[in-house]
């Protein structure tokens, strides 16, 4: 099972390293399309939005299997043991039913701009293909999360003190 997860990975860091060299690429090109030959491209801009929506919700799963989203932890700095490990649960499942706020809803709104029919203004593709972005990377973040409550779970109050 591990390597099946450490495949998708791998897979998540492909799509973000490709979406955000495409990103940094398309928007050097319009820079330069618009202060050298005075004429940018608007299906540009929209091209970078989308690609970052992309990234960004599967990037979200690359940081909680790496456990490097950002917070606030003077909380956890300042207690140990059980009343840390029990913080950090708390967090563990309020992201989890936040992720599953967005795997639900971001499938509504998919499934809703998928059977309006409706496209991008400049690159004229369907729009729901964008909006799959998010139910994708909310539920590859769910596996990450549930693996790391059941890691946890099983950990040893003690351990918790680092």
């Amino acid at each position: 099972m591990r390597k099946i997860l450490d495949f998708v990975t791998k897979i998540e860091e492909n799509i973000c390293a490709i979406g955000l060299l495409s990103t940094v690429f398309l928007i050097f090109a319009n820079v330069i399309l618009r202060y050298i030959f005075k004429n940018s491209s608007p299906w540009i801009e929209e091209a970078v939005r989308y690609i970052t929506i992309w990234f960004t919700f599967i990037g979200a799963a690359i940081c909680f299997k790496r456990s490097s989203h950002m917070g606030i932890d003077l909380i956890l700095t300042l207690t140990k043991g059980r009343v840390k490990k029990a913080i950090e649960i708390f967090g563990i499942i309020a992201s989890i039913i936040f992720m599953i706020f967005l795997l639900v809803y971001g499938m509504e709104l998919a499934i809703f701009t998928k059977n309006s029919g409706q496209i991008t203004p400049g690159l004229e593709i369907p729009l729901y293909g964008i909006y799959l972005g998010i139910p994708l990377g909310a539920f590859l973040s769910l596996i990450e999360l549930v693996i790391l409550f059941a890691t946890k779970l099983k950990q040893n109050p003690e351990e918790v003190n680092l």
